[in-house]
């Protein structure tokens, strides 16, 4: 963060532009009244309104232009001209709207490193996936104390019944989504090479921010389906060999 403040090249994140509006705003403040006071000792009252104030132009031109460099960075995050700064209220934009999440003609994206960047934390932005290997089956030992409960006789057996009805719908959505982790992994397994190539053909500037995020929705898209109908594939195979198996002695 704040690293070659002066310079035009590069981006910069929201975080780092709203610090740097701060202390834009605040020395401003600060060195505009002290300019002013330091002025009103030694100038006469004809000369004192505008020159005072054209010094105190001058003394804040710093802080300026370091707000000027840095809103250009937080422009190219986004992947505009920083000119595009100088309309009014544009600089809440740029307080709101998220940067690229790839490396665009300006830069890498400036929240992560480039040693330890992964393609899927990048790709995916917010969303965050536990990886399947952490996943466990927690209604197993649920079963067992609504069981033991039973057996306590702290409920009934119809009370039993309908508490089990429910772990079965709770078991059966926890499946689906464990389902859905694993072939999401599966399918990140078989992307990143192709996303990486891509990724390669945004910082050569054939592809731009917005095909990339297209061909990569597509690329998705068409590898869970392909996995989606890979698994159907092997539930049916798996079945066939159940039904058939006494067949084959």
């Amino acid at each position: 963060m704040f690293k070659s403040v002066f310079s035009f090249e590069g981006r910069i994140n929201r975080r780092e532009y709203l610090l740097s509006f701060l202390i834009f705003s605040a020395g401003v403040s600060i060195m505009h009244p002290i300019v002013i006071s330091i002025l009103s000792g030694y100038m006469n009252t004809e000369t004192y309104a505008p020159v005072a104030h054209l010094i105190s132009l001058i003394a804040c031109a710093p802080f300026a232009f370091f707000y000027f460099a840095q809103g250009a960075k937080r422009c190219h995050d986004i992947s505009t001209s920083m000119w595009w700064q100088l309309l009014p209220f544009f600089g809440l934009l740029l307080l709101l709207k998220k940067g690229d999440l790839t490396r665009n003609e300006y830069g890498s994206n400036p929240n992560k490193s480039g040693s330890n960047r992964n393609r899927d934390t990048r790709d995916n932005g917010d969303d965050h996936y536990l990886s399947s290997k952490q996943l466990e089956n927690p209604f197993i030992e649920t079963r067992n104390l609504l069981r033991k409960s039973k057996l306590d006789g702290l409920i009934s057996e119809e009370e039993y019944k309908e508490k089990n009805t429910l772990l079965d719908i709770n078991e059966r959505e926890y499946n689906e989504k464990k389902d859905l982790l694993i072939r999401k992994e599966e399918v990140d397994k078989i992307a990143k090479p192709i996303l990486d190539n891509l990724d390669r053909l945004v910082i050569d500037g054939i592809f731009t921010q917005a095909e990339y995020e297209e061909k990569k929705q597509e690329l998705y898209d068409r590898l869970l389906h392909e996995s989606h109908h890979s698994r159907r594939i092997k539930i049916a195979n798996s079945y066939t060999k159940r039904i058939f198996h006494p067949f084959k002695r």
